[in-house]
């Protein structure tokens, strides 16, 4: 009797879909400017630098970079981060708080990883960034959006919904957002409503998982701080 890969299969890849991502980069061409996907301008790539990077690496420390290291990052580039955070955000990190990522979507997919149990509760902004649901929708939890409106999650609803929530029995393990210049939206949640969702997060002593891969390259400042950097919360 043959077998079939797919009947091996293991039961979570009926949860796994073919990358949205994926599929609108599939129109990106050269001839073509796509909306569809989180593109930059190549214009923008600072290409001199780092090769000038590059060449530098490879010969003052060419075994180094180019043998296996730490999972957790380079110690050094931890320890850069680690300053730029507090400079640039006002986010005081150590480097061992740090870990190095091949981009958000491996952050996304760890954090399913470690938090997330089958029938878990996981808030977001609605609508989200659906590469995290993604990553996340493996792991089989319940997605729960927040309605926004100009000035980002409506906090004062995310207050409702975690009330409701408790009182049904649900585990809430986490809210997302994606505070500055939210994706796909666009919007910036204000500086009060980022207060009052910490106030919400230390209520009901919830995790918040604060996204913000765009407050560094934008067109215009937005006079707001870093979630994180408004925490005064310890534990």
């Amino acid at each position: 009797m043959s077998v079939k890969v797919g009947d091996l299969l293991s039961s979570r890849t009926k949860f796994m879909t073919a990358s949205e991502i994926r599929e609108l980069l599939r129109w990106a061409t050269a001839d073509v400017i796509s909306f569809g996907g989180g593109m930059p301008d190549p214009s923008t790539f600072p290409v001199e630098d780092i090769a000038k990077i590059v060449s530098y690496v490879l010969e003052a420390y060419p075994h180094r970079a180019l043998q296996y290291g730490s999972t957790e990052g380079v110690a050094e580039l931890r320890q850069e981060i680690a300053k730029f955070s507090e400079s640039y955000a006002g986010i005081k990190a150590r480097p061992e708080n740090i870990i190095v990522t091949v981009g958000s979507q491996e952050a996304l997919e760890l954090l399913g990883r470690v938090f997330i149990d089958p029938g878990d509760v996981v808030i977001t902004e609605n609508p989200t960034y659906m590469a995290a649901l993604q990553a996340w929708r493996v792991y089989q939890p319940k997605l729960v959006g927040v309605p926004m409106d100009e000035h980002g999650m409506v906090v004062e609803t995310l207050e409702e919904t975690v009330k409701r929530l408790r009182a049904e029995g649900a585990r809430i393990k986490f809210v997302y957002t994606i505070p500055t210049a939210q994706n796909p939206s666009g919007l910036t949640m204000t500086q009060d409503r980022r207060k009052y969702l910490l106030e919400v997060a230390e209520r009901y002593d919830l995790l918040v998982v604060e996204d913000d891969p765009y407050s560094y390259f934008l067109f215009e400042p937005i006079q707001v701080s870093p979630i994180k950097a408004l925490d005064k919360a310890t534990g």
